[in-house]
């Protein structure tokens, strides 16, 4: 369940390094102080929440234990100075975990995470303002234990420690390894944009029914939801010219209870998509769970429900509203299945 992630390079008020030049001067400064400074400058999107210069992991903890969703690529620093070199410029960075940053967690040292530099020392050349080398990180993860952190963000800094001939940056002058957390309380992986595992194709006894609140109306949909044919479907008619929040509740029984890693509802034609759903599962028909709502495009078709393990129900009943309100537009289900 890995994803790319990202990483963070330190500063604890983030601002933007400003700069001037003069002229034909090949100097450069921030507005307003006349020291050089030596800093990190990361181009990039950074994830909200997470500063400037941030390489981050994206941490799930589920029903089943924690997932890490997205991770850190190939991590690389590189170093600059706010004026050109008059000389080689010798830059050492370190490693700092117990470096704390205001509004985000230290990651623990009993989490099992450590970071390893592949040098120290970067070289900024005569003459120039940016290192033509890099520093390589290197995050081991084996032996994480992510239960441990279970704070919304955590920050490991990489900072400039010093540097010849100029100050490091009290702004930029760090990069960082950050983790941002999420606690899920349902099954549905909210971030699957598919279905997983083998689909069932014997729904031999399978039945499904919908009901409108608002309207009350209500029908058997059985033959139109399990006949593997996406241009048979069951429509849902709004209740009046702005159905967009209109609940439509369809229940499904899949006759005994499965094993089952997803499930998905395909949808007849655009004009007639399912926006949103919440799905609830239950092994008995009579105690429910709600285990989580997903979100789609209006072109996406096929609305799958992943979850984060396999696990058993017999009926699947799902809450959903439509794209689209208006006289001759609804929802309109063509198929349901379910994986094992």
């Amino acid at each position: 369940m890995k994803t790319k992630y990202l990483l963070g390079i330190c500063a604890l008020a983030i601002g933007s390094v400003a700069m001037t030049s003069c002229g034909d001067d090949d100097t450069y400064d921030v507005v307003g102080n006349p020291d050089t400074l030596v800093y990190v400058n990361i181009a990039g999107d950074f994830p909200e929440g997470m500063p400037k210069n941030s390489f981050t992991y994206v941490l799930y903890h589920t029903p089943i234990g924690p997932v890490v969703m997205e991770e850190p690529g190939d991590i690389e620093i590189d170093v600059m100075c706010t004026k050109n070199a008059p000389s080689d410029m010798q830059v050492t960075l370190e490693v700092a975990p117990d470096m704390s940053v205001p509004g985000y967690a230290t990651i623990p040292a009993d989490a099992g995470i450590t970071v390893t530099l592949t040098s120290n020392t970067l070289t900024i050349p005569a003459g120039k303002n940016r290192s033509d080398d890099k520093i390589a990180v290197t995050v081991n993860t084996a032996n994480a234990d992510w239960s441990k952190l279970t704070e919304k963000a955590y920050l490991l800094p990489i900072r400039i420690s010093s540097a010849s001939g100029a100050t490091p940056s009290q702004a930029v002058g760090c990069a960082y390894i950050g983790v941002l957390t999420d606690v899920k309380a349902g099954m549905v992986n909210e971030s699957a944009t598919q279905a997983t595992g083998t689909q069932i194709t014997d729904k031999t006894g399978w039945t499904a029914s919908y009901f409108v609140p608002a309207t009350g109306a209500g029908a058997d949909c059985t033959e139109k939801l399990f006949d593997g044919n996406n241009n048979n479907y069951a429509y849902f008619v709004p209740n009046h010219a702005d159905a967009t929040n209109e609940e439509v509740i369809t229940t499904f029984d899949l006759g005994k209870v499965y094993t089952l890693s997803s499930v998905q509802i395909n949808y007849f034609g655009n004009y007639y998509a399912i926006k949103d759903g919440t799905i609830e599962t239950s092994v008995d028909g009579e105690e429910w769970t709600v285990q989580g709502t997903r979100t789609w495009s209006r072109l996406s078709r096929n609305c799958a429900f992943a979850f984060w393990a396999p696990f058993q129900m017999r009926y699947v009943r799902l809450t959903s509203h439509s794209f689209y309100g208006g006289t001759g537009e609804g929802q309109a289900m063509a198929e349901f299945w379910a994986y094992e």
